[in-house]
């Protein structure tokens, strides 16, 4: 069942519409949760939240647009009210399930990393995420949405639900920290500013 079919069953109120949305999205919206969340628990209670959230508001989404953004913004608000709610030192490690998709590395790195370069791509990953714990949630999820899912500010604020001007400045004062951390040559640096 492709993507329109999905929906459209969805909306109906069949459960397998809903079934096949979910096995399209969830390691995807897994992935953004625990970059937000820093914690696998948390970050399933947030996934299994937006897709509650998704089957509840069904009459909402518009058909005519695709699925995944809105989607996305359920995952959002669920992981930003999670992180909001919870008061306690972030975990320092480095998920595997996250591994698979580095955009950094997918668009720069070495087709065939030698083993030193890999190590090296490993702890470049493992500083990063710790300096990513080091930021206020809604600095990471502009981060996160920003390099992770390479959208642009405007995209970032109506995920967010806040302006343009709020995601600036989220990222703005979420880099400074992170060249803070990692120092001048940081990843992110490799990504230019953001610009739009």
């Amino acid at each position: 069942m492709d993507e329109a079919q999905a929906v459209e069953r969805w909306q109906r109120g069949d459960p397998e519409g809903l079934g096949a949305l979910v096995r399209a999205y969830e390691l995807r919206a897994l992935r953004t949760a625990y970059l937000i969340l820093r914690d696998r628990m948390d970050a399933e209670d947030a996934v299994q939240n937006a897709f509650l959230r998704a089957w509840e508001h069904r009459h909402r989404f518009d058909p005519r647009r695709p699925f995944w953004p809105w989607l996305l913004r359920l995952v959002i608000r669920e992981a930003l009210r999670l992180a909001g709610r919870r008061d306690r030192h972030l975990p320092a490690s480095f998920p595997s399930f996250l591994e698979a998709e580095d955009p950094v590395e997918s668009t720069w790195g070495d087709p065939h990393p030698s083993p030193e370069q890999m190590a090296e791509q490993a702890e470049q990953r493992r500083r990063v995420w710790q300096a990513l714990g080091l930021l206020s949630p809604t600095q990471r999820t502009a981060i996160v949405l920003r390099y992770y899912h390479e959208l642009p500010e405007k995209e970032i604020a109506e995920l967010m639900g806040c302006t343009t001007g709020t995601v600036k400045h989220y990222l703005y004062e979420g880099r400074i920290r992170l060249r803070g951390i990692l120092g001048s040559a940081g990843a992110l640096d490799r990504k230019g500013e953001d610009h739009g």
